[in-house]
């Protein structure tokens, strides 16, 4: 009996091997299976391969892939597809990047092996690699050839040349190391150069990209694709522990992990205790965490614009002024609120970004000084940083106001933000109604994450000002004067 069973078994298997074998010409996701039997196909592995043939055969030809780390994406994406693709077309010119030359040539390696394989030659007996019997075809680790075809694979890092090199498929496999240099505007920039000055260059009308990184933060490369270009990127967007109904692909219930087999609920619970944020980024796919970062959304209070009359009692409105304009920025946003101070509470009246060379922001300022200023004495203190210095002598001697050099702060705006959140959460920090609100609380919820931080800055300021002490206790008497 024991026989007959392991018979049968040893017969589906050699069944399921013969049909993957072929179906592997024509499917990516099959030639996963025949190229290693025991690869535990998963629905969202389809979707990666499926995907990726649809980038092969043209029906697409910008392909984002968000999906969280140890589920297979790079061995599909960046291994496999490169191979496969090679099979059914020797000629294809495929560039396979990543954040270093070491990773790229890894990749490489994987790929080179894979072709070099009985199994591979036996499906694809076309498509050869070069040996030592042919010397003219190029074979290194940073570049191959299929011989007579007129097909190869260049490996590169990001920064890293591809002058001279035509490309039908680039691959970009994380252009950012890790969540210091996701953070490092200088480094952000410098792969975006690298992209649009080299990357771009090597590209033609038929050329095809694939996109696959970890979206530590909004101004990352995807993310001013995407700002730039969202019609033209397909985005497959795959989080560890589903959250909403959006991908009609995906199986699971809300709260179901991706691949309890591999990474249980349980664990991947434990990993977003450790850290939030790493978590939202690595696993789910978001640069920033839903309801806030440092600061979350619930933290923050809110009145309406009525009610907030009925409390006021003429307290003066204090504005906080982050300047940005530089000579070499004249179009960066400034941004400005307008505070109070009621009980022990900081009332935030207004907020408004403003992007304005030097001229139109000194006529801005007290244009919207006496709009906010509900009418009484009010204060516009200022950081003498970029043009603040020169906004505060223009200001002073022409516009009547009660302008204020601000000292400009010796810790980073993150240190601040952590310094100012109690109060926050407190909640000693109240809104007013009105349509800023969303932006405003968008942007402080999202720090670091957002690619702008002037509302961080000037509450920071605030707090900082009107709540000497975040940590104080708050005085229970002044909450009859409270309205929610």
């Amino acid at each position: 009996m024991a026989r007959s069973v392991a018979t049968s078994e040893r017969k589906t298997a050699d069944l399921l091997s013969e049909l993957s074998k072929s179906l592997a010409p024509r499917r990516l996701s099959a030639f996963l299976l025949y190229s290693n039997p025991s690869y535990s196909l998963q629905w969202f592995h389809k979707l990666i391969a499926d995907s990726c043939q649809s980038l092969f055969e043209g029906r697409i030809r910008r392909l984002m892939l968000f999906v969280p780390p140890q589920h297979g994406k790079s061995e599909i994406v960046s291994r496999s597809f490169p191979a496969w693709a090679f099979g059914v077309n020797p000629g294809v010119k495929i560039a396979g990047c990543s954040y270093s030359a070491d990773l790229a040539q890894q990749f490489s390696r994987s790929i080179q092996r894979l072709m070099g394989t009985e199994e591979y030659g036996a499906l694809f007996p076309g498509t050869v690699l070069a040996d030592g019997g042919t010397r003219s075809y190029q074979r290194r680790v940073d570049m191959f050839e299929t011989v007579g075809q007129g097909g190869f694979y260049k490996a590169v890092g990001v920064g890293g040349s591809l002058t001279g090199t035509p490309v039908d498929i680039g691959i970009i496999d994380d252009p950012v190391k890790d969540a210091l240099e996701a953070g490092s505007q200088t480094y952000r920039d410098r792969v975006w150069e690298w992209y649009t000055d080299v990357f771009l260059t090597r590209l033609h009308n038929q050329s095809r990209q694939i996109l696959i990184m970890t979206r530590w933060h909004e101004d990352d490369l995807a993310g001013r694709l995407l700002e730039r270009e969202p019609e033209k990127w397909r985005v497959v967007s795959i989080p560890a522990i589903r959250e909403d109904t959006s991908m009609a692909e995906d199986p699971r219930k809300i709260g179901e992990a991706l691949w309890e087999e591999r990474h249980s609920l349980s664990r991947l619970l434990e990993v977003e205790a450790r850290s939030p944020r790493t978590f939202a980024a690595l696993y789910q796919q978001r640069p920033a965490v839903i309801g806030g970062n440092i600061v979350k959304r619930e933290w923050f209070r809110h009145i309406k614009e009525a009610d907030f009359r009925r409390v006021y009692d003429g307290e003066p409105v204090v504005f906080f002024l982050d300047t940005a304009y530089t000579d070499k920025t004249s179009n960066d946003p400034s941004g400005i609120i307008a505070t109070c101070k009621i009980g022990g509470d900081l009332y935030v009246t207004h907020a408004q970004k403003v992007g304005m060379k030097f001229p139109d922001l000194l006529r801005f300022i007290p244009q919207y000084a006496r709009e906010h200023g509900y009418g009484k004495r009010s204060t516009i203190r200022i950081e003498p940083k970029a043009n603040g210095l020169s906004v505060i002598d223009q200001l002073k001697e022409t516009s009547g106001l009660n302008v204020v050099s601000t000292p400009s702060p010796k810790d980073s705006k993150e240190t601040r933000l952590y310094a100012a959140s109690p109060a926050i959460e407190g909640g000693r920090v109240v809104l007013v109604g009105g349509a800023w609100n969303e932006s405003f609380v968008d942007e402080v919820c999202g720090f670091p994450s957002k690619p702008h931080d002037e509302y961080v800055d000037v509450l920071c300021y605030a707090i900082d000002y009107h709540i000497s002490n975040p940590f104080k206790p708050i005085d229970k008497a002044r909450t009859a004067k409270k309205v929610y």
